[in-house]
């Protein structure tokens, strides 16, 4: 091919660029560089060009050999590239020419591709003159990192009422939060709220309690089993080292059915069957427990539980003396019992704790050091950790068995089983971390991956573990799904049936959007608070009663402000939110809670701060808002 007919190429490309709808006639920019050292890290693209026709690469339909997608945000993004003479090819970014001048020959720099980019997907189409045959062009790609932008968002109105929410909750009994919302490869708003340890054990106030700040951890119950454990595992299927289609037996011989079994299945269960909580155990054998007996009316019986450990190293032995409840992939029950065994195997396959595995393929290469299990031995204090349950694990004095805790629980994972049957580190539970960290690794799953210089998996490994489940369409491989909006209530109506994430008990709650590019991180210790009433139900705190630890609200808000144009909806929004709240504590006793009343007045407040409002009002001066007035009045 000669100069002339590599010029005609060009135009033909251009010509494609514009029936696609993304050729912009502009002049062409001479992008700025800068030298760096030999890249050595994984990137989301990373190939040499000209592919040769004689290469089995080499697509004889010509211009697919040319174009190649990557994931960039607008005003962000770089090309790494080395070539022995830039003046033979010709880079497109999105159909606008990326001109490269001056650079020097066989020496690797970084070109700025900023003023290219958009947000998603983005097309890059490199044309070389096949004429010198000898010119050859490397080029890399980094995923997008975060950069933080939420000064601009300081006036987006859902914000706001995210802020005032929390924060009035907060003057009104409800612990603490952290949150952390990204869009589009920027953090548009991050804040901390409330203090590390509300109450004492009497349920009085802590005055004396160190403020939350960006960088406590919180306990991230079940949010345990995709940032530690499925991460991992999506790490070892994308290397080849693991199929979810293998048997459990492959990695653990003696994991099979018993003689005695009632419903037999064991020796034929897989990673997918635990992944998609399908393996028949059921949801909670409270293994820690010696007085647990789950035939009783009220699931006590003295020394009744014949699955009691509290050892770590006879775990194993009573997972599987566990009776199945349903016969493997007839049904979905989620079960911590499917995450512990996943952990167990991900130690040996590793020949090393699951702590210490994460640390070393997830978080280091991600400089992450605010995620860690046991953070108590890995150089946290209390006064950096959220507590959780104020009198230990005895919800307020009515649980007991063998050696449980009595004390406020900070800095140790609540959760029951990890703590005493598993010391702490657990493919269920016990991972720590805060949301600013977090949310470096729901931006790794938007970029389809990997961030920045570090890839822990490929794309059509994610694209495996994210798909719904055959029989579910909430559930991926691990992974809880928006599908179709059944999971609307926590991950809110207004993100994608795409979306994907966890909750975890302490009131912690992911989302990841990948049709948005949008992820939210919600952290609260929304246990750390009396229990309501623990002879009626000994599970259920004054915490979960504040809609800041309910989920759906923040999340939906979130969404709003991000998939939304600004809007003055948020006065409606307010005025719902407390209408709806005095409804459902004059009209059902479960709502008529010290705690809920606590709420109600919180969003008042609110309401009031925004008083001038015409429609705020106007909803005051109704006969509704009226005897709402006089209700809050009387509660105050």
């Amino acid at each position: 091919m000669n100069r002339r007919i590599f010029k005609v190429f060009i135009v033909m490309c251009s010509i494609l660029f514009g029936l696609l709808g993304t050729y912009r006639i502009v002049e062409a920019q001479d992008l700025s560089w800068e030298l760096i050292d030999t890249p050595t890290g994984s990137y989301q693209l990373d190939c040499t060009v000209p592919i040769q026709i004689e290469d089995e690469k080499f697509d004889n339909s010509i211009l697919t050999n040319s174009f190649y997608r990557f994931i960039a945000y607008q005003n962000q993004g770089s090309l790494l590239i080395k070539s022995d003479d830039i003046s033979e090819f010709k880079l497109f970014v999105n159909g606008e020419e990326a001109k490269v001048t001056d650079v020097p020959t066989q020496t690797w720099v970084k070109l700025d591709i900023s003023s290219l980019t958009q947000n998603g997907t983005n097309y890059l189409q490199i044309l070389a003159n096949r004429e010198n045959e000898q010119s050859h062009l490397s080029v890399k790609i980094p995923y997008p990192v975060l950069v933080e932008n939420t000064e601009a968002y300081e006036d987006n109105s859902s914000f706001k009422l995210i802020d005032d929410i929390i924060e009035a909750e907060i003057q009104h009994g409800f612990p603490s939060a952290q949150i952390v919302i990204i869009h589009n490869g920027q953090i548009v708003k991050k804040n901390s709220y409330g203090r590390v340890n509300r109450y004492n054990q009497d349920g009085s106030e802590n005055a004396e309690s160190e403020f939350v700040t960006d960088d406590t951890l919180y306990d991230l119950a079940s949010n345990t089993k995709m940032y530690a454990t499925n991460l991992l595992i999506q790490y070892f299927v994308s290397k080849g080292e693991i199929s979810v289609d293998q048997k459990i037996s492959e990695f653990i011989p003696e994991f099979k059915d018993r003689a005695n079994d009632k419903i037999k299945g064991k020796s034929d269960l897989t990673i997918r069957d635990l992944l998609e909580h399908q393996a028949g155990f059921p949801a909670d054998p409270q293994y820690h427990n010696n007085n647990y007996d789950a035939k009783a009316e009220d699931f006590y019986g003295k020394d009744a539980n014949a699955l009691y450990t509290q050892s770590k190293e006879q775990m194993l032995s009573k997972i599987i003396e566990t009776p199945l409840e349903y016969q493997p992939g007839t049904d979905t029950k989620y079960s911590d019992v499917d995450y512990i065994l996943l952990g167990i195997i991900l130690e040996k396959i590793s020949g090393k704790d699951l702590d210490s595995l994460a640390k070393e393929i997830v978080y280091e290469p991600l400089s992450l050091d605010h995620l860690t299990f046991n953070p108590l031995n890995h150089g946290f204090d209390k006064s950096q950790i959220a507590a959780t349950e104020l009198n230990g694990n005895t919800r307020d004095g009515v649980i007991n068995f063998n050696n449980i805790r009595k004390e406020t629980i900070q800095g140790e994972v609540h959760d029951e089983k990890a703590f005493y049957s598993m010391e702490g580190v657990s493919g269920h539970a016990g991972l720590f971390g805060n949301a600013s960290d977090l949310a470096v690794l729901t931006q790794l799953i938007l970029n389809k991956g990997g961030y920045g210089e570090v890839q822990l998996f490929d794309s059509s490994t994610l694209e495996q573990f994210i798909k719904p489940k055959n029989t579910s369409n909430s559930y991926g491989l691990g992974w809880r799904r928006n599908g179709d909006n059944l999971y609307a209530k926590v991950f809110s109506p207004l993100v994608s049936n795409q979306a994907i994430g966890h909750t975890g008990w302490t009131g912690t709650l992911t989302i990841i959007d990948p049709d948005n590019h949008l992820a939210i991180v919600l952290l609260t210790n929304k246990k750390n608070s009396p229990v309501i009433d623990n002879k009626e139900n000994p599970h259920r705190f004054d915490g979960d009663k504040f809609l800041s630890g309910g989920y759906g609200l923040i999340a939906t808000l979130a969404a709003s402000g991000t998939l939304q144009n600004e809007t003055v909806a948020t006065e409606y929004e307010i005025i719902e939110l407390v209408d709806t709240k005095y409804q459902l504590i004059q009209s059902h006793k479960d709502y008529n809670t010290k705690a809920d009343k606590a709420s109600l007045l919180a969003l008042y407040e609110v309401l009031e701060s925004r008083s001038e409002l015409p429609s705020i009002q106007k909803f005051l001066e109704s006969d509704r808002g009226k005897a709402i007035s006089e209700y809050i009045n009387e509660i105050r």
